[in-house]
């Protein structure tokens, strides 16, 4: 073999290596999709936030946490969502505190510690959302109609079903409304099917390439704009410290799935060349940018900058490290709506040195590092 071909490989099973051992460490051994959930505790602080005055609380025999202040005066009782139901979110289960007086009327709902990004959280705070809930009664919630955020969708949707199953479950009224499936989520489904089927074609057509910038416009229309989906190294830690979320995420896990599968045709960039919203961004401008394209200068020694990038992120986690990973790639770019200035500039800097160089984000990107390296290479033995 080549030295350079060696050294490749060496890379690559080092870095399998750690991921291995980053499964060994951080996820259960009977996981398999979904691992088994870990117990929901409530503590006062908890409390605190639907009761400022809070001083104490028991757990009364129904499950609710009683609250009571510094005198020992009853002042409301708080639900636990997880109690209930399981309600998924982007990142996995997003547990809620759902407040109720005497009456049984919701006071106040707030999200307990879950994986879903900062800016997303932020996002259902709000009296159009979470405030929709003040005042009505429990047996009102179970069919209430509350519109998701835009942008912050799943994690949105995962507090409706946590407020709808709870009070579902604490009124034992019909749960059916709770699988509900609206005109709109049957839409994007369709959508999401339909691209995922035009993408095969493209891919392994001939003919389709005077097509491809009608195609990138789907792609970053469907999979940016709409579903906000994307492979990220978020979502792959997410992945294999918790399971995969199939409820908030088989899009994602299908598209996984597709990408591994179709590196063994010899398309092993099939998810960045045919499925990432943020490579078709680069492409489409790339493809209208009056100035001269060059290659971003990424190797150091041997190594791409995306495979140290890599390299570092991982052993951040290996070492125990949570870093915000959100914030370590510009996907979230596409949730425009929600996210902070930050976010918008990184984003908008990936288009604009799009103007200059060739993809410059896929140059460096970590998700696609990682997807290069798990998928199926044939290895030529090269007489040295």
């Amino acid at each position: 073999m080549r030295k350079k071909q060696i050294g490749e490989t060496v890379y690559q099973y080092t870095l399998i290596l750690i991921l291995l051992v980053a499964l060994a460490f951080r996820v259960d051994r009977d996981f398999v999709f979904q691992k088994n959930e870990a117990e929901i505790t409530v503590t006062l602080e908890d409390l605190k936030e639907i009761y400022p005055g809070a001083a104490n609380y028991e757990i009364n025999r129904l499950g609710a946490f009683d609250v009571f202040d510094k005198n020992g005066h009853k002042i409301g009782s708080a639900l636990l969502s997880s109690d209930y139901t399981q309600q998924y979110g982007y990142g996995g289960r997003v547990p809620l505190l759902i407040g109720v007086n005497d009456s049984l009327t919701i006071t106040n709902v707030v999200l307990l510690p879950n994986n879903e990004t900062g800016e997303y959280v932020q996002a259902v705070y709000s009296d159009q959302f979470t405030g929709r809930w003040k005042g009505v009664s429990l047996e009102d919630a179970i069919a209430l109609r509350v519109d998701v955020v835009s942008g912050a969708t799943h994690t949105s949707e995962a507090v409706i079903a946590g407020v709808r199953n709870t009070a579902s479950s604490v009124m034992k009224s019909d749960a059916s409304v709770m699988t509900e499936t609206n005109l709109w989520t049957w839409v994007k489904d369709i959508l999401f099917l339909s691209l995922l089927l035009l993408s095969l074609v493209v891919a392994f057509r001939k003919g389709t390439a005077k097509y491809r910038t009608i195609y990138l416009f789907l792609v970053l229309l469907i999979m940016g704009l709409i579903l906000n989906k994307a492979l990220s190294t978020q979502l792959l830690h997410g992945w294999l410290k918790d399971g995969f979320s199939w409820r908030a995420n088989w899009q994602s896990v299908v598209v996984f799935i597709l990408a591994l599968s179709v590196s063994f045709t010899g398309k092993r960039k099939f998810y960045c060349n045919y499925l990432c919203p943020m490579g078709a961004l680069q492409e489409l401008t790339n493809r209208f940018t009056p100035f001269k394209k060059r290659r971003l200068p990424t190797r150091f020694k041997g190594l791409s900058m995306r495979e140290i990038y890599l390299v570092l992120i991982a052993g951040a986690l290996l070492l125990g490290f949570t870093p915000e990973l959100a914030y370590a790639e510009p996907f979230m770019f596409f949730s425009f709506r929600v996210i902070g200035a930050g976010l918008i500039i990184f984003g908008l800097t990936v288009v604009l040195l799009s103007l200059f160089f060739n993809k410059p984000w896929c140059s460096l990107c970590p998700t696609g590092c990682f997807l290069d390296t798990v998928s199926y290479k044939k290895v030529q033995n090269i007489e040295s």
